[in-house]
């Protein structure tokens, strides 16, 4: 019954790039850049390509596990390797992982809004437009979240020209030469760019819905694993040759500052246009561990509908991130999240593949 559950719900392989994608690109588009700078100079860029090469490793690790459990999200079959009470555990790991993500997503988000566009506008306004935003999203299942992503991602378009515009005013000699401190910064300050690009861990819980479990998937992923790569580095790029090395050293959010002296034909302000768009980006992200969330309080207390525990996943997530948080504590609980994600994205689903492995615990006759 389960099973004909989610083949009535499936998605194809384009919508699931689109998930991924989605849940990659969110707040870390407008720090991301400095958060560089500030470890490995005019060199930050490279090291986006290297935490892209390794999240393919991690790409691999997730696909091969999903795909010994075709059927089954993480929820389901990591009991089955790990037995009922650790892998009871681990599925309240990753509800606690997913909330504590989805609540620096909110927190990081008001700050934003509340420093760029509205502030004057209380943090519980901005804050539960966003919750309830994304528990509308949530509430259709992977289905309507999977369509409503694939439609979505047109808008990053606009937000490349926007980029390719403000390129017109760069200057190529600020990142020149390239590699000057050699590879030591670039290697230290590849985990903030892998912290930024988390988001692959959601095909452990959507891998059950997909049409085409077999080589179709791993291509979506690997696609995915490109066009954010791609499109952080055009972004970090674009401010490193837009501001000089000194500018660079004392602003914050350089991609908004960028964009915020330039107009474009008619648009004075696209920098408000570009906020706009990312807002999206950032919903669609806060939606996907919303998802992985509820649907893990779902899998354990057995309801067969998943309306309540979004509920309760919303309302909970929302009280804490609307308690008051200094600058000190959101750094605190964004380092601490940062070791965790290694665990929960690669540490863990590796493994488990290997315990399955050698257990030979598998789900049998996997329809293709």
């Amino acid at each position: 019954m389960e099973v004909e559950m989610k083949t009535s719900k499936q998605i194809n392989s384009v919508q699931f790039l689109f998930i991924i994608f989605q849940t990659q690109v969110g707040v870390g588009i407008l720090s991301l850049p400095k958060t560089l700078y500030s470890t490995a100079g005019k060199d930050g860029w490279i090291a986006i390509i290297f935490a892209g090469i390794g999240f393919q490793i991690v790409i691999f690790v997730l696909y091969f596990l999903s795909k010994r459990f075709s059927n089954l999200s993480l929820y389901e079959y990591a009991p089955k390797i790990m037995g009922r009470l650790i892998g009871t555990m681990i599925s309240i790991g990753y509800i606690l992982f997913a909330g504590l993500t989805a609540i620096l997503v909110l927190q990081l988000f008001q700050i934003s809004i509340n420093t760029w566009i509205l502030p004057r506008t209380p943090s519980i306004v901005i804050l539960s437009l966003l919750s309830i935003s994304g528990a509308y999203l949530v509430s259709g299942r992977v289905k309507v979240l999977g369509r409503f992503n694939q439609f979505v991602t047109i808008l990053v378009v606009p937000l490349i020209v926007m980029i390719l515009v403000a390129l017109k005013y760069s200057d190529i000699r600020y990142i020149l030469p390239i590699g000057e401190h050699g590879l030591r910064p670039i290697i230290k300050a590849t985990p903030e760019g892998f912290f930024s690009m988390i988001g692959f861990e959601m095909a452990l819980f959507v891998f059950p819905y997909l049409q085409k479990k077999g080589k179709e998937a791993l291509v979506s992923l690997t696609l995915s694993n490109v066009a954010v790569t791609c499109f952080y580095c055009l972004i970090t790029l674009a401010t490193y040759v837009y501001f000089s090395p000194k500018q660079f050293e004392t602003i914050q959010d350089p991609t908004v500052y960028m964009l915020k002296g330039i107009s474009f034909l008619i648009i004075d302000r696209i920098d408000l246009l570009f906020l706009s768009i990312w807002t999206v980006s950032v919903l669609t992200s806060f939606g996907s561990y919303l998802y992985i969330s509820s649907e893990g309080i779902k899998t354990l207390t057995k309801r067969k509908r998943a309306m309540w525990p979004i509920i309760i996943t919303t309302f909970l997530i929302l009280t804490i991130s609307l308690f008051p948080h200094d600058m000190f504590t959101i750094e605190t609980l964004s380092n601490f999240h940062a070791t965790a994600s290694y665990f929960f994205v690669f540490g863990l689903p590796l493994l488990l593949l290997i315990i399955s492995s050698i257990r030979k615990t598998e789900l049998k006759d996997k329809p293709q």
